[in-house]
């Protein structure tokens, strides 16, 4: 898949199922919410039914790793 900056949860999860990747709505949010609390993207709601997924660009964030 082609490294984009942004781009909205819905296409996000069609490119990852047409990839050929098992993944639910339900899936892609906690991996989205995981990825904003480490600080590696930001979610904002773009319109009603759709939020738009911006990669962060800071040194601080690539060096986070999150811990299990």
């Amino acid at each position: 898949m082609k490294q984009e900056e942004t781009t909205t949860d819905k296409e996000l999860l069609t490119k990852l199922q047409r990839d050929g990747e098992d993944v639910s709505m339900r899936d892609l949010n906690k991996v989205l919410m995981q990825l904003e609390i480490i600080g590696l993207i930001t979610v904002r709601w773009q319109t009603k039914d759709s939020r738009r997924l911006e990669l962060v660009k800071t040194a601080a964030a690539l060096t986070r790793v999150p811990s299990e």
